[in-house]
């Protein structure tokens, strides 16, 4: 898989940073370097104008991959490229793009109906190594929430020698600037313009790390937000009221339903007058009739399509299928609050102090008395009043007019995250049997397997199943997801395989090692180059169970119990036998937290200790 460049660019209704990152590619090994990047932006007229000029170096045709150019832009937006070429280690022009090697396509994305987001490819390969390329092309854009939003590099795997941006205001123009110290900053002014320049000089690449905050917050940047703009309608971001105030305003009029549909809910919630069940009622309506596609043309996605589109097509987006819900709960009197928030396990937090377009995702927020319930909309299979990893514990902007205000989702805490594991072995004395598998899921495994077991095909679910088990030497016979009902925030999945060489024979003793089952893995401090974020706990036990028919042939030895104690979690092991039955049970707990470089020593001896100890665990017997 071959790294891709970073895009910046606006999908839907959020200006995103994509750090697209391949474990296959690591600093100094890339075959590629960014000589000088180059950006500059004006703001002139209400227009955007972005110029940017790369010129990168490749040395290895393994790292052609990055000639191969992709600029992404927005249907209404003018593109012009202006210089596309190959250089020698001199400077000397071996080749010209020519204009009709310069294609452009839809850039559709999974799960999207339409949107206005468009690519003009081409590239610049040579046969001659080392060989540069230079590229420089303009992107002028009437409608805008960033005037910048730069990152000194251009792919987290590709080391930068020279970055740089120039940034030009006229002089009353109003902004909010956020960049890194790291940078270098110069300011000067003219008669008419504010003139800003940043540089950042030998810029590593950034490797990806497990349990790293989002890559994009490792990394200097700088981002400008005008106090005041025009997308569409007139906003502000003096204020998160004055920016909610401006969503609501893009939203008036839309939370209104078909007569047609109108009718159907009035039959449905007829004679309940209890308000939480009026709620579970429509939101089980609109899982049962609607579905998730992403359709981003209006307003450049930031307006959500009205409630009588849902109505007639049974689609939507997360706005579309948020305003739809809204729109039913209206008619049935309920109030009910658009949130926008910024989704995914491991996400940028929002910067409060700077109220901005942060955000990439809508949901509901409904209150009832001292209470709030959160409606997810996107997904037909979730749970009523259910937030789980992709949105919990993080701000969101609840929009209420002028009482439009920042509102923080509930955390997960241990029992939300539970994962039980039960395995069931019946062994022969040669370590050929079968194994039973049963799961209970919470939590971060709930959210995934739910996905897999509505989204994936059966040959896919097999293979995502077989890679989740903590073995090898197996087959998959059947497997089996249950659910008590559609309120479960539990799922159950129970699994049956066919194992062997399961034990381990030296003369007459036979070796039994219990799953190795990573909980935690971590790499060694010496090489660790960032932070540790843990967003939310894990909670996890397993109960291995040794059927061994024979065991009254041996002597069994069993391990010493394990406990072992940190502020950062916990971790026991406690064995029993009963008859023919050898069980195991682990304990493991991870505490929430963001641990600093300083820190990471500790926390990784913590998960050493873990490590060592199940290395211990073996289970001998030893022939009488």
């Amino acid at each position: 898989m071959k790294p891709l460049l970073l895009k910046s660019f606006t999908i839907g209704f959020f200006l995103c940073i994509i750090l697209l990152i391949s474990s296959e590619v690591s600093l100094g090994q890339s075959g590629c370097e960014i000589i000088d990047f180059s950006t500059t932006i004006e703001v002139n007229k209400n227009k955007l104008i972005e110029e940017r000029s790369y010129i990168i170096q490749i040395n290895k045709k393994e790292s052609d991959w990055i000639s191969d150019i992709e600029i992404p832009y927005q249907e209404k937006d003018k593109l012009d490229i202006l210089e596309a070429s190959i250089l020698d280690l001199n400077g000397q022009t071996i080749r010209k793009l020519k204009k009709k090697e310069i294609t452009t396509r839809n850039d559709i994305s999974r799960g999207a109906f339409y949107q206005d987001r468009w690519v003009k490819e081409f590239s610049l390969k040579w046969n001659q190594y080392p060989y540069r390329i230079k590229y420089t092309y303009r992107k002028t854009q009437n409608k805008f929430l960033f005037v910048a939003y730069w990152l000194p590099l251009v792919n987290t795997n590709v080391p930068v020698q020279k970055a740089s941006l120039k940034v030009i205001l006229p002089k009353n123009y109003d902004v909010t600037i956020n960049d890194s110290n790291e940078l270098r900053h110069d300011r000067n002014e003219t008669e008419e313009n504010k003139i800003h320049y940043w540089e950042s000089k030998n810029m590593p690449a950034i490797l990806s790390e497990s349990y790293s905050p989002p890559t994009q917050t490792l990394i200097p940047s700088v981002k400008i937000i005008p106090k005041h703009f025009n997308y569409g309608v007139e906003g502000s971001f003096e204020s998160w009221v004055s920016y909610g105030q401006w969503i609501e305003q893009l939203n008036a009029g839309l939370d209104i339903l078909t007569t047609r549909e109108k009718i159907k809910i009035d039959k449905l919630i007829k004679g309940i007058s209890n308000k939480r069940e009026i709620v579970k009622i429509l939101y089980r309506y609109l899982q049962d009739n609607t579905r998730y596609i992403n359709v981003a043309i209006d307003i450049g996605g930031l307006k959500p399509y009205p409630a009588t589109y849902v109505c007639e097509n049974k689609y939507g987006d997360c706005k579309a299928l948020t305003i739809y819900m809204k729109a039913l709960l209206k008619h049935a009197g309920i109030d009910s609050f658009y949130t926008l928030i910024n989704a995914g396990s491991n996400t940028v937090k929002i910067t409060k102090k700077t109220p901005s377009q942060q955000f990439n995702h809508v949901i509901l927020n409904v209150p009832l008395g001292k209470d709030s319930l959160w409606l997810e909309n996107t997904a037909s299979y979730s749970p009523y009043n259910y937030l789980g990893t992709f949105t919990q514990d993080r701000y969101g902007l609840m929009v209420n007019g002028s009482d439009t205000k920042l509102v923080k989702t509930k955390p997960l805490k241990l029992n939300d995250v539970l994962v039980q594991n039960i395995y069931t072995f019946n062994l022969d004395i040669e370590g050929k049997g079968n194994l039973h598998v049963s799961k209970k899921l919470k939590g971060e495994a709930f959210d995934t397997y739910q996905y897999v077991r509505y989204e994936l095909d059966e040959t896919e679910q097999k293979q995502y199943i077989e890679g989740g088990l903590p073995l090898s030497n197996c087959e998959i016979d059947t497997w089996k997801f249950h659910q008590e009902g559609r309120e479960d925030r539990r799922l159950r999945l129970s699994i049956d395989l066919k194992v062997e060489n399961q034990v381990r024979k030296i003369g007459d003793m036979i070796v039994l090692r219990p799953l190795a089952i990573p909980y935690f893995d971590l790499g060694k401090p010496a090489s660790r180059k960032n932070p540790v974020r843990i967003n939310y706990p894990v909670n996890q036990n397993d109960s291995i169970i040794y059927n061994l028919p024979f065991t009254n042939q041996f002597k069994v030895e069993i391990p010493e119990n394990i406990n072992i104690e940190s502020k950062y979690g916990s971790y026991t092991e406690h064995f029993t036998r009963s008859n023919d039955q050898l069980i195991l049970i682990r304990n493991f707990q991870l505490n929430k937290g963001n641990y600093s470089l300083e820190a990471y020593p500790d926390l990784f001896n913590f998960t050493e200790k873990i490590k060592k100890s199940t290395k211990k665990s073996v289970i001998i017997l030893n022939q009488l």
